[in-house]
């Protein structure tokens, strides 16, 4: 199996949606938006994989490394070879997936957000760098004028899938910002526990109230933008309308068909 087959049926093994939003995109630009998508899941996948934090920042780094020299020798990692080679035949900025990494050091610890500006500056420095790079491959040109769909696109899709683990407080609470808590009264530990569910379930309201505040600025600032660039943010459709819906998430038919309807008719107005 060549490098790309192995990207392609990684992606679609580890992330079906944005395996299937790349379908919609130019046959000559989904192996690139397939790379970015295998590179964003993995990143995103090593706090489930490493037993200590610092284990998970040595591959943060093993990859800033091999990012840094793009088109040297093969490292012999179909996902990090492959994307080199992205990032070299479409000059995409090595800071931005510096900017990146750097931000996901964050997953490998449970401290949590300070304030929301700290989780909506993660969320610019993680989604919304990835649909940036996404759109770039796109169209460059087309994609200077995407900022804001990118930033509000990533506080989206990255609130929406935190949201999916509202009867989790475990895996929620991290994403909780502590001046959110604060307000209600609540310090991060107390979040989810017996004894506090009233202001804990206030605490996730606010998060949603959070996400749709970036939801409806994300179709403001999508609908501007050239079709051309539209399967960059295909893989949103499920948040948005889980977000719209009260935070339920559909299975995977449901969220197929809310992609392909985005891909087709393009994105609802609010």
């Amino acid at each position: 199996m060549d490098d790309a087959a192995f990207v392609r049926d990684f992606v679609r093994q580890n992330d079906p949606d944005r395996y299937f939003a790349c379908l919609f995109a130019p046959a000559a630009r989904r192996t690139a938006l397939l790379a970015l998508a295998a590179f964003d899941t993995e990143i995103a996948s090593l706090r489930r994989k490493v037993r200590e934090p610092m284990a998970g920042e040595i591959r943060i780094r093993w990859w800033q490394d091999r990012i840094e020299t793009a088109g040297d020798v093969a490292s012999g990692n179909p996902l990090a070879d492959t994307l080199a080679t992205v990032i070299q035949s479409y000059g995409l900025p090595v800071g931005a997936f510096a900017t990146y990494l750097e931000a996901r050091l964050f997953d490998l610890y449970d401290d949590g957000f300070p304030t929301r500006g700290d989780l909506e500056a993660y969320c610019g420095e993680t989604s919304g760098i990835m649909l940036q790079l996404s759109a770039m491959i796109l169209d460059p040109d087309a994609a200077n004028g995407a900022a804001d769909a990118c930033g509000h696109g990533g506080c989206l899709g990255t609130i929406a899938q935190a949201l999916r683990w509202r009867d989790e407080p475990g895996r929620l609470r991290p994403f909780m910002p502590g001046d959110l808590l604060a307000a209600l009264g609540l310090d991060r530990p107390n979040f989810g526990q017996a004894g506090y569910e009233e202001p804990s379930m206030a605490a996730v309201e606010g998060l949603q109230a959070i996400a749709r505040e970036h939801r409806s600025a994300f179709l403001g600032a999508v609908q501007t933008l050239p079709e051309k660039l539209r399967p960059a943010f295909i893989a949103l459709a499920p948040a948005a309308a889980s977000v719209r819906h009260g935070g339920r998430w559909p299975g995977l038919l449901r969220r197929q068909v809310q992609m392909t309807t985005v891909a087709a008719a393009g994105w609802p107005s609010r």
